[in-house]
C-alpha cells in the first residue's frame, strides 16, 4: 500500500503540472498553437518552422470555420508540450487503476474509485479536444479548468484514504471546531475562484473575440463580477487572518497553524498578482501565476480539510 500511496502522490504532482501547463498555454494565448487533435498539424511531432506546412495552411486546419493565425513555434510546442504532459498524466492514472485490483482485497472499493479517476481524465482529455475544435470558447475552457479541479481534489482524498487504510485500527478523530472554519474558508475561496473564471470569460470575450476592448480599456468594460470578485478577496483575506489568529491561540492539533498560514500567503500573492493584472490591463505574464497560486491555495485548504475530518475510513 506504500507504493501505491507514492504512487498516488507522484500523480497528484503531476496533475499540478498539468493545471500550470494549462494556465500557461492560456496566458501565452497558445491554446490554438496546434489546431488539430491529438496530433498537432497533423504531425505526432510538430513542426518547428513555417517551411514544413503547406503553403495553404491555413485554410486545411480552418477551426469553426476561421482561419488560423499565422504559424508561432513558441505557441506551437507550448500547447504540444501541455498535451504531452496531460498523456503522461492519463498513463499514470491508467497504472494506478491497475495496480489498484493487487489491493483490493484489503479494500473493494479501491478499483472502483481508481475507475472513477480513469473516467474523469478521459473526460478531461476529450473536452481538450472540444476546446481546439470551439475555437476556444471561454465557457469550455472554464469546464476544463473545473474537470481538472476535479481531478486534483479526488487524488487529494485518495492519498488520504491510503494512509488511514495503512493505520486501519488507529483512532483518527474528527476536529469538528477547526473542520467547521476550513469548510467556511473552502466556501469562500470556491466563490471567489468562479468569480475569477466569469471574469476571465469576460476579458476573453472583450480583447479576443468581440475585440472591443485593449489591455488600456477593457476594466472600464469589465461589469459588476470584477468588482464583486476584486472586493471580495479583501473579505477571504479578514476571515483567514482571524481564523489564523484562533489556532495561533488553540491549536493544538499540530499542522493546522502551518497549512493555514501557508494558504494566507498564497492568498496574499494571489491578491497582489490580481492588482497586477487590474493595473496593467491583465498582462499575459501574470496570468498563469493568478491561477496556478490559487489552485495551490485550495490544494492546500482540501489537504486540511481532510486532516481535520479524521478517519475516512468508516
Amino acid at each position: 500500500m506504500q507504493d501505491f500511496r507514492r504512487l498516488v502522490g507522484f500523480t497528484l504532482f503531476i496533475t499540478y503540472l498539468v493545471i500550470l501547463a494549462g494556465a500557461v498555454v492560456r496566458g501565452t494565448g497558445s491554446g490554438l498553437g496546434c489546431p488539430d487533435w491529438p496530433r498537432c498539424f497533423g504531425q505526432w511531432i510538430p513542426p518547428i518552422d513555417v517551411s514544413e506546412l503547406p503553403a495553404n495552411y491555413k485554410e486545411v486546419y480552418t477551426i469553426a470555420g476561421k482561419e488560423i493565425a499565422d504559424f508561432d513555434a513558441f505557441k506551437t510546442w507550448t500547447e504540444y508540450l501541455n498535451r504531452l504532459i496531460g498523456a503522461f498524466l492519463g498513463f499514470l492514472i491508467f497504472i494506478m487503476f491497475f495496480k489498484s485490483f493487487k489491493h483490493s482485497e484489503q479494500e473493494p472499493n479501491l478499483p472502483w474509485f481508481c475507475g472513477i479517476i480513469l473516467f474523469l481524465v478521459l473526460i478531461q482529455g476529450g473536452l481538450g479536444a472540444v476546446v481546439v475544435s470551439s475555437h476556444l470558447k471561454p465557457f469550455i475552457i472554464t469546464l476544463h479548468m473545473m474537470l481538472a479541479l476535479l481531478l486534483m481534489f479526488t487524488l487529494h482524498y485518495l492519498r488520504k484514504y491510503c494512509f488511514d487504510l495503512m493505520n486501519f485500527g488507529l483512532n483518527f478523530v474528527a476536529d469538528k471546531k477547526n473542520l467547521f472554519h476550513t469548510k467556511i474558508l473552502i466556501l469562500l475561496t470556491s466563490l471567489q475562484v468562479v468569480m475569477g473564471t466569469q471574469v476571465r470569460e469576460q476579458v476573453d470575450s472583450l480583447m479576443r473575440d468581440l475585440k472591443t476592448a485593449t489591455a488600456d480599456t477593457v476594466v472600464d468594460q469589465l461589469g459588476w463580477m470584477f468588482y464583486v470578485h476584486r472586493s471580495f478577496s479583501v473579505i477571504l483575506v479578514v476571515y483567514c487572518v482571524w481564523n489564523l489568529m484562533r489556532l495561533y491561540r488553540f491549536d493544538e492539533t499540530g499542522g493546522a497553524f502551518q497549512r493555514n498560514l501557508l494558504f494566507l500567503v498564497l492568498i496574499l500573492v494571489n491578491v497582489a498578482s490580481g492588482i497586477g493584472l487590474n493595473y496593467f490591463g491583465f498582462p499575459a505574464q501574470m496570468q498563469p501565476p493568478h491561477l496556478f497560486v490559487a489552485v495551490l491555495a485550495m490544494g492546500v485548504l482540501f489537504e486540511q480539510y481532510l486532516n481535520q475530518k479524521g478517519s475516512l475510513i468508516s
